[in-house]
């Protein structure tokens, strides 16, 4: 999904949740984190080309790296199920953590309706793991889309 439909979404959500009494602390946490947890985008842009040029990524992400074709899928470090779980295990040590990880499934959820429609595959915004070891096998010329 896009950034500019996150931020519409999140400004709904926001809207929502104060109309429903939560208390503003909260709000801001998941509202934040749902929008911008699309950070790692941008990190594994860095990492991989050594530039930051948000709107050379914007273009990368939008064509090139999301398709079913050889290249290796995008390692997102938070656009994950184990990026979540672990924000719930941290949120039993600190509490607000819950929080950061519903703004995360909040997000999680737009993207995977965003994906169904596309030919984009939804393993990169589902497990970690799972694109670590789809990348291996397309390392080897062997992947299975």
């Amino acid at each position: 999904m896009m950034p500019k439909q996150h931020i519409l979404f999140g400004i709904g959500i926001t809207i929502i949740l104060i109309i429903l009494g939560i208390p503003i602390i909260p709000i801001l946490l998941i509202v934040t984190t749902s929008i911008l947890i699309d950070i790692d985008h941008l990190l594994y842009y860095i990492f991989k080309f050594r530039r930051y040029n948000i709107q050379e990524m914007y273009i990368y992400f939008l064509k090139k790296i999301c398709s079913r074709g050889d290249s290796l899928l995008p390692v997102l470090i938070f656009h994950n199920f184990e990026t979540l779980i672990l924000l719930i295990i941290l949120s039993l040590i600190y509490p607000l953590f819950i929080y950061v990880a519903i703004g995360l499934f909040i997000h999680l959820i737009l993207d995977w309706i965003a994906i169904a429609d596309s030919e984009h595959p939804a393993i990169v915004k589902l497990s970690l793991i799972l694109v670590l070891i789809e990348n291996r096998k397309r390392e080897r010329g062997n992947h299975e889309w």
